[in-house]
Order: C-alpha cells, then structure tokens, then sequence
C-alpha cells in the first residue's frame, strides 16, 4: 500500500509541471494562416485592421476605418527668402499625446483666412510625429494663410488647424554676396527698369544682348567689350569699325600658325541648338591665315570642349569689308557656348571685326518635316528631312510646292521656274524684253483679206473691181497681193492693174495710186494676173485705208473688152500682210561699175557691262559694295548714293560715225527700299574705264521697277553715239522711293546695253 500511495504521488507531481508548461505556451505556436488574413474588428463591428493577405495580394497589416485625427496646433510662420519657413510643434488642439494612428501632417497655403484647404493638393508634408519645420517657395510676396491637417494611417484627414498668417522676404543687400548672382540665375525680365535705381548698375557692370542677339555690344562700341579687349592683352585692340564707330582688331603676328581668339560671351545652349552667327570682317593686304571666322565653342556642364561651331572667310578680299554668316549646331551634351572672334593659324597681317551676331535659330532641329525660323529667313523641311522653302538672306533661296507628295511648282537658287501653269495678269518678260515686244518683233501675219468670185469687164476704160480695208501702224511693214483671172476679147495690148488708197474715205479711180502693174495680153485667153506692194505703216500713215483695185486694158486692137474674175474653183484674192517690224532703207543706187563705198547697214549689238561701282554721296567709289550698283539714299553713312556701268572699247569702234537708231539697257534691281518697287534715274557717262570720283551728264530718264525684276528699258533720248560711253544711276535726292539696289558685273543678270544703228 505504502508503494501505491508513493506511485499515485509521483504521478499527480509529473502532471502538476506539464499542466504549468502548458499554460506557459502559445496558444498558437504550431498554427498558420493559409491564402488568407485575419481581421480585426471593435466592439461596434467595425473593421479596423487585416492581417495577414490583403486584397491587392500583397501581406502585412493594414489600418482601416481609423477615428478622425485631432486638430493640429496652429502652426508657427517665418519669412524666409522668396518663401515661407512652417513649424509644427507636435501638438493638437484637444488631446495631449498624437494618435498611434498619425501618417503625417499636410501644409497648406492659402489666399485668405477663410479659404479651405484642399487635401488632395498640400504645399509640404511633415513626417515626423514630434513635430518638424519644412520651407516652402512662394511665387509672390503677398500676403499667405497657412493652415496644417492631420492623416492618420488610414487616410481619413482631421478638421484644419488655425490659420497663420505671413508673407515671403525679399532680397536685401546682406543677401546677396559677391557672384552669387551670375549669369543664367535671372530670368528674361525677371528685373524691371523700376528696381534699378539711377547709376546703380553702369555699362561696365552689365553685359547683355541686344534683342535676340547673344552678343553684348554687337557694334563693340560700349566698355563691355572695351574691357574684354584690354582683359585679353595684345594682340587684340580697338580700331575704327564698318563705315562708322568702333571694331575690334587682331595682330596675327606670330613666328609659328597660331590661333588668335577673343571671347565676347558665354551663352547657355542645349544639344541639337542652332545658332546663326554672323560679322563683318576687313583683312589686310599681308595676312596670312587660314581663316577669319566667328565660332560658337560647345562646352558640358563641366566646362569640356565638345567641338565647335565655324563660319568662317578663307577667301577674303583684302581692304574690302565683307560680311561671313552661317548657321551650326550644338552636339550632344552642349549645355553652353562661348561666342568667339578668331584668326585662325595666323603668322603675320591684321583683321578688323564689326558688327557681330549670334541668334538662336527657332523651331525642331532635327528630322523630318519641320521648321526652322532664324535672322537669315525661313527653311520648310519636308517630311524626308529635304529643304523644301529656303527663304533666306546671304544664302540661295528656293520653293518646291508638292501636293500628294509630288512637286508641282518650283522656283531654284538660280531663279529658274517651274509651274504646271502659268497666268500672268500683268506683263511677262524674257530675257528682260517683254512678250509682247517680241511677238512684236515677228510678223503677225494676214491682217485683211478678200475672195472674189465675179467678173467684171472693161472696155478701155478704168473700173474698180474690189476694195479692202485695214489700219495701218506706223511702226509696222506690210505687203499688199492681188491675183485674179482676166481673160481678153482678143489678142495684143496690155492690162494695167492698179492699187488706189482712198484712206479713211471711199476710194474711186481718182484716189491716188500706190502701185501699178501691167500684163501683156499676147493671146486671147484667160491668164493670171498679179500685183504686189511692200510699204511701211510710216509711208502708208496711221490709221484706217480703204483699198481699192482698178483695171483697164490699153493698146490693144479696136473693140477689145477684158474680163477680169474669179471663179469658185478659182478664185480671185485681195489680201493684207503684217510682215514685220518696221524696217529703215539701208540701200544706195549702183549702176554696177563697181564702188568702193561700203553699203548701209543696219546693225544691233548687244554689249555686257564691263565695269561698275557704286559711290558714296555722289562723290568717291564705295568699294564695300563691289561691282554693285546703288542709287539713292538710305542712311547718313553713305549719303546720296550713285552708280557708274560701263561698257567695253568695242562699243566706241562700232560707234564711230554710225547714227543711232535705237539705245536700250537692261538692269535687274535685286532690292528697293519699298517692297512695291521704286524709280530708277538714268544718265549717261563718257567714262572709259572705273574713275575714282562720280560724274555723268545732267539729262535723265527715269524709269520705274519691281523688286527683282530685270528688263530692257529705251535709253535713246539719253544717248548718243559721238560721246556716252555708259550709264550712271543717279537720282540725286533723298526721296527713298529713288533707294535701290541693281546687279552688277560678275553678278547674274549683269547690266547690258543694246544698241540698234545704221553705218
């Protein structure tokens, strides 16, 4: 027994510490939750929380449905530099302790104290529980309203706080040290002109562009670019500009190729940019360079050279100012350029540079069919990346028109044309002689006509047989035909045919008499009969004639009748014929023993210029313009401006004892100063080659033009074969209707002279 009671002792003790172990465990210690969650819900039956899978089938745990947030304290405003600084301090309004709950607190800025926050679009968050200051920019300096929300991990929002009222600071001197405002951190116009107190900022402060140019002080005449030019030191300096004011010069003088460059700004430039650069250069006689250019250097962010940008002048003329311009590009990762004069790999001589430009060329750079809008003009691209419209200055200029596609119309660099058709409302010329001046120049053809077809007989006296009528233009030839049939009675005598002009009265056979002709009549049998008259409009006179043919037979035996007809299988014809332009006698009587008198001939010569040049105010040549040829006044820099054309010594040799018929010139005027065109002012000169001072004769003809137009023009009443030698543009007054710009040797289109004379 006492063994029994031992056992049951030991027993109730083993169970006694698995009991208490057991109480110790977790109740889910070999538990799991599978493809799912568990959720939590209050005494309300409300869901509060998942645990475990969420619906989007993500896992964690996941707040929902949780109470309102308490308001925050007010928050607390300090003006800050260009924006708000806005501390919360971790307090709310009617609790003590922030909600477990608590995501974040939204700042909000408002425009007046009564305005309600919109939640979905805060100024700044603080994450931070305990409190936190966030800045914030503001784009004025009014007056703001700042007000803090609540969230709380469920989303739900608390009511806003109070609001706070402040506005943002501006700068002050203390602000702002030395650079810290430096090129690029003040927006275009970001700065009025009523900020700016009198003598605050001076030319030597300040450098900007003038319009959209990038380059401060394009004409170099303030101190910005005097003081890049004494920063660089020799060989670069100051000297006299284009025409008037100031330029910049280098002295490439050097034992080995060097590259002289002058820097002018420092401009920001993205990839894939454009630029038009553009100055105008003057080269001495002795320089030896590669080039004269202006350049863009492409640079990274930071301040690598990626390449550069050129347009330059290998080629230029020496004491002549000439102008280079051209467009380049950015390459990839450009974030600036630096605008640049340069002589390139120079040893000796000297330039001059004036007037620089550097525009940013406006719209998509690269592919396919775009835009590009610059100083120069306008370029269309189409839609396989090929020039379509080049509507530029300095630069050939073209249009293709397409439809479908397919080019229907284009006008080439050269001026060439192509249209499907073509209507011209106004005059059309060719070669600069009007159509209608050359149709003019050919026969026209029948003018009048007439059929007959009935007999009518004469017995020895003079009958009209039939009239025709027609006007006559002095500045025209004509041939006069009649052919009919006359049939005689019987053999011998002759019939005599006659051509009576009644003029604008109607003819009889006492009009008077502009041809005869007379046939035999050696048979008695019909035969054909003909007269014929060549006389010019001028012999004739202007105006209307009524023609009459008349017929007689003489001489024959007595009792001769003659019938003179047509019949309608043969019919009788009286006709007029336009064969030509007026035509001058040229011949001489010779009874054929011999002269040595050359005969009269009339001639036409044309002459292409030999020389010409433009002068300033009337006075000494302008060789800045070349061979081009001005008129007229634009500006004080040149004043009134003339031209002297001359023609080769030939044109005297032919000249000499011949008697002038007719003088024409051909001028193409490339530009007026008003786009409807302007007036040309037309003199004569004796010069036989280029003087170096203008004069010509004081008779002038003036003559009106198009832009871009070219034409022959009559110059006769201003020219004579015994002393001119060439002509001069010269309208001699201020009026800009005279202002003008015609092409000159060695250009297209060159001035010509056409000369119609008899010798």
């Amino acid at each position: 027994m006492p063994d029994d009671l031992a056992a049951l002792a030991t027993r109730l003790a083993r169970l006694e510490r698995r009991l208490t172990a057991l109480s110790r465990s977790s109740r889910l210690a070999y538990s799991s939750i599978e493809d799912g969650a568990i959720e939590v819900y209050d005494a309300g039956g409300s869901l509060r929380a998942i645990v475990g899978q969420q619906p989007d089938g993500t896992s964690g745990v996941t707040a929902v449905n949780g109470p309102r947030p308490p308001v925050p304290s007010a928050p607390k405003v300090e003006p800050m530099l260009g924006g708000l600084r806005v501390t919360w301090d971790g307090g709310f309004t009617d609790t003590d302790a922030a909600p477990l709950d608590l995501s974040r607190v939204q700042v909000h800025l408002l425009t007046s104290d009564d305005a309600e926050p919109e939640v979905m679009w805060p100024a700044a968050t603080i994450e931070a529980a305990s409190g936190a200051s966030v800045t914030i920019a503001t784009d004025h300096y009014g007056d703001v309203w700042v007000r803090l929300i609540a969230v709380n991990t469920s989303g739900t929002p608390s009511l806003p706080s109070n609001a706070a009222r402040e506005a943002a600071r501006r700068a002050g001197s203390t602000d702002l040290g030395n650079s810290v405002v430096q090129q690029g951190h003040i927006a275009v116009g970001a700065v009025a002109t009523r900020h700016l107190a009198v003598g605050s900022v001076t030319p030597d402060q300040i450098a900007v562009g003038q319009g959209t140019n990038l380059v401060p002080d394009p004409g170099f005449e303030s101190a910005v670019i005097a003081g890049a030019v004494a920063a660089a030191g020799a060989p670069w300096s100051l000297a006299p500009g284009n025409r008037t004011g100031v330029g910049v010069r280098v002295d490439c003088l050097a034992d080995t190729a060097t590259y002289f460059t002058l820097p002018l700004a420092t401009v920001p430039v993205l990839a894939g940019a454009q630029l038009y650069l553009a100055v105008d250069v003057l080269v001495s006689d002795d320089l030896d360079a590669q080039a004269v250019k202006i350049l863009a250097r492409w640079e990274n962010a930071a301040g690598t050279v990626l390449g550069y940008g050129v347009v330059e002048r290998a080629d230029a003329i020496p004491g002549m100012w000439q102008r280079i311009t051209g467009q380049v590009a950015a390459p990839q990762g450009t974030t600036q350029a630096v605008i640049a004069l340069e002589a390139s790999a120079a040893t000796r001589g000297w330039a001059v540079f004036d007037n620089a430009e550097a525009h940013t060329i406006f719209g998509r750079i690269v592919g396919g069919a775009r835009a590009e809008l610059g100083p120069d003009g306008l370029r269309l691209y189409d839609e396989t990346g090929e020039t379509a419209v080049s509507l530029v200055t300095g630069a050939p200029q073209y249009l293709t028109l397409r439809s479908g596609g397919q080019a229907v119309a284009t006008i080439d660099t050269t001026g060439n044309a192509g249209f499907a058709d073509l209507n011209v409302a106004g005059e059309l010329t060719v070669g600069g002689d009007p159509v209608t001046a050359l149709f003019s120049a050919q026969a026209r053809g029948l003018v009048a006509i007439d059929y007959q077809t009935t007999s009518v007989r004469t017995t020895g006296s003079e009958y009209g047989f039939v009239e025709l009528a027609f006007e006559a233009d002095t500045s025209r030839m004509y041939r006069i035909v009649f052919d009919a049939i006359a049939d005689p009675s019987a053999a011998g005598g002759e019939l005599q045919l006659r051509l009576r002009d009644g003029g604008a009265n109607a003819p009889t056979i006492a009009s008077p008499q502009l041809q005869l002709a007379t046939h035999h009549m050696a048979i008695g049998n019909s035969t054909r009969v003909r007269l014929e008259l060549v006389r010019s409009g001028t012999a004739l006179g202007s105006g209307l004639h009524r023609l009459l043919i008349t017929f007689k037979n003489q001489y024959g035996p007595d009792g001769q009748y003659v019938d003179l007809y047509g019949a309608s299988n043969s019919p009788g014809v009286l006709y007029v014929e336009d064969i030509g332009a007026y035509v001058r006698e040229t011949g001489d009587y010779n009874t054929g023993g011999g002269t040595s008198k050359p005969p009269t001939r009339t001639y036409t010569r044309t002459y292409t210029a030999s020389w010409s040049g433009s002068y300033a105010n009337r006075s000494g040549y302008n060789a800045y313009y070349g061979s081009g040829c001005l008129q007229g006044y634009y500006s004080s820099n040149n004043g009134i401006q003339a031209s002297l054309i001359g023609f080769p010594t030939q044109l005297a040799t032919d000249l000499s004892g011949a008697t002038i018929q007719k003088a024409e010139v051909y001028l193409y005027f490339e530009h007026w100063y008003y786009a409807a065109g302007g007036t040309a002012v037309i003199r004569a000169h004796s010069h036989a080659s280029r003087p170096a001072r203008f004069s010509c004769d004081t008779e002038a003809k003036n003559v009106t033009w198009s832009r871009n137009q070219g034409k022959w023009v009559d110059i006769t009443s201003v020219f004579d074969s015994t002393k001119w030698r060439g002509i001069a543009l010269d309208p001699n007054t201020t009026n800009r209707t005279h202002y003008g710009r015609a092409r000159g040797v060695g250009q297209t289109y060159p001035p010509k002279l056409r000369v119609t004379y008899t010798k």
